[in-house]
């Protein structure tokens, strides 16, 4: 069994080996103790709170093997994307010039630094290990985060985005940075992406460009990378693609990636969501079926995927199953057939 669980400061070392396993791809995770450990803290805080209204909580996960103990993947969550500095992006607008002397018509597509996404919640910080990700639990780190995000609406906003990690190679060397990020800020693509998980976004204000940069006058290379998403990343792209999210208007502004953003309310694990009782069972489970099931535990939420049936308002499972994630007999929990 893997369990999708709360991160504890217990697990800081563990989450170091991942955050630098995950490479600069993953600004977000970054590789430092002092920046791990108060992401920990303030998921921890954000936990504990009452809270009515989205602000300035983050939700920081960790993917368990729940009988080794060993830590498998990570994914976080922003209540909301800019609540304490904006977020930025670049909107891809459409730009009409005409002459009807000339009988010329043309629409040019631009770039747009904007943060239009900073009232968006963020989902962020995905890692899983490579060993997993042809394994159904590598889908946990996303759909335990969106089946939290569902079962407790009211800590977010009702617009979600992710960020994809656009086109750059081993060596860090990004296409549309080369030929357009690296004439304003004037380091390689790394070390902003650095900068960019482990300082504020002053810096991005101050160095981007705040006009248009129309995508015709830049090199071919660079435009092709627009909207393309690493291939480390196809998974978590698949996933919630399949879950409703689309990329179409914003990308990345370091690595041109692919923004997916969603409205709640338009994805399947918003309205496939349903509740039940548990009930442990010994036998008769030889065609129990996949099912994603969310669950409250002291330290906070926690999902799992598990083979189960549904029967007259009970969701039914190994007894084995049960111990191993903590849940108790009769424990209301969210669940969705998988």
């Amino acid at each position: 069994m893997y369990l999708f669980r709360p991160a504890q400061l217990s697990d800081l070392s563990d989450i170091e080996r991942l955050a630098q396993d995950s490479g600069p791809m993953v600004c977000t995770l970054p590789a430092t103790h002092t920046h791990l450990t108060q992401k920990i803290e303030r998921s921890l805080t954000s936990f504990s709170e009452d809270v009515e209204a989205p602000g300035d909580q983050a939700y920081f996960f960790v993917l368990e093997d729940a009988r080794s103990g060993r830590l498998m993947g990570t994914g976080a969550i922003n209540a909301l994307a800019g609540c304490q500095e904006p977020f930025y992006a670049l909107r891809k607008d459409v730009l009409i010039h005409s002459s009807r002397a000339l009988n010329v018509h043309s629409r040019i597509q631009a770039l747009t630094l904007n943060h239009d996404l900073s009232d968006h919640s963020q989902l962020c910080s995905f890692y899983v290990d490579p060993s997993l990700r042809d394994t159904p639990y590598a889908a946990l780190v996303t759909l335990g985060r969106l089946l939290f995000m569902s079962a407790f609406p009211m800590r977010f906003s009702d617009q979600w985005l992710a960020v994809m990690p656009g086109v750059a190679d081993a060596e860090g060397r990004a296409p549309f940075w080369e030929h357009v990020g690296r004439k304003f800020f004037g380091m390689d693509y790394n070390q902003v992406e650095y900068y960019n998980g482990t300082r504020d976004k002053t810096f991005i204000a101050e160095l981007m460009p705040h006009h248009p940069l129309y995508v015709p006058l830049l090199a071919k290379e660079a435009q092709q990378a627009l909207g393309q998403v690493h291939g480390d990343a196809q998974l978590q792209f698949s996933l919630l693609n399949d879950e409703g999210f689309e990329a179409d208007k914003y990308v990345e502004i370091f690595d041109a990636g692919a923004i997916m953003t969603a409205r709640r309310d338009t994805l399947s694990i918003w309205h496939g969501k349903q509740h039940a009782c548990v009930a442990g069972a010994t036998d008769g489970l030889a065609t129990a079926k996949p099912f994603l099931i969310g669950f409250m535990r002291p330290d906070g939420f926690c999902a799992t995927i598990v083979p189960a049936h549904f029967a007259g308002k009970k969701l039914i499972l190994e007894q084995g199953k049960c111990e191993e994630a903590g849940l108790q007999q009769g424990q209301s929990v969210w669940f969705l057939p998988l």
